[in-house]
């Protein structure tokens, strides 16, 4: 039997990313399409340079972390981009700490609970990649099928992209800077603030 070749032209793109910014979540149940939802913005409406990769992972991260933690190509930072149920529902964004994801398992679905927590801590601790979880509070998330994201899970996105974009130094592309420019003109709400419960 041959051996896979190690060189890395041959490894996928992700593999290769210094940054990985990947969205996590499930966009047929409601605020929970957060992570993919703000990756798909940022891929539509931001020039991504070519050492950092954009990717939507939907509820196939395990899958993913997996194949990082047994390769020999590692990114420098991987960024999670994910809905959570902090309790309060304020649709607002901001980094979690890694060490607040649970080590128990609650939920065997649960994209926040092992192994998939597990695998962003060894990725951290064993392996030396820098791991940053970029939330938005939603609440609860439906039980039942419910695709779309609520106006203010909507807004949570731009100011998710908007940190994400100034962090790695993405620069918008013209279609985007028309479009918040419209709408900052005829809704002065939307600005870098989600607004208060």
């Amino acid at each position: 039997m041959k051996a896979c070749p190690r060189s890395s032209d041959t490894l996928p793109a992700f593999c290769r990313a210094r940054v990985l910014i990947l969205g996590v979540g499930n966009v047929l149940c409601g605020d929970d399409g957060f992570g993919p939802t703000a990756v798909d913005h940022l891929i539509r409406h931001y020039h991504i340079p070519a050492d950092v990769y954009v990717m939507d992972v939907g509820t196939g991260v395990r899958k993913l972390l997996f194949t990082l933690a047994l390769g020999e190509n590692l990114p420098e930072e991987i960024v999670i981009v994910d809905a959570v149920d902090g309790g309060k529902g304020d649709w607002r964004v901001g980094e979690i700490p890694l060490e607040t994801l649970t080590t128990r398992h609650r939920n065997p679905l649960s994209l926040h609970d092992p192994p998939t927590s597990n695998l962003l801590r060894e990725l951290q601790a064993l392996r030396g990649v820098n791991v940053t979880v970029v939330a938005c509070d939603v609440g609860a998330v439906p039980r039942t099928v419910r695709p779309g994201l609520s106006p203010r899970a909507r807004r949570a996105v731009s100011v998710a992209c908007r940190n994400l974009a100034e962090r790695f130094v993405l620069k918008r592309s013209r279609a985007c800077l028309a479009e918040e420019s419209f709408q900052s003109s005829s809704d002065p709400s939307l600005d870098n603030r989600l607004p208060a419960s």
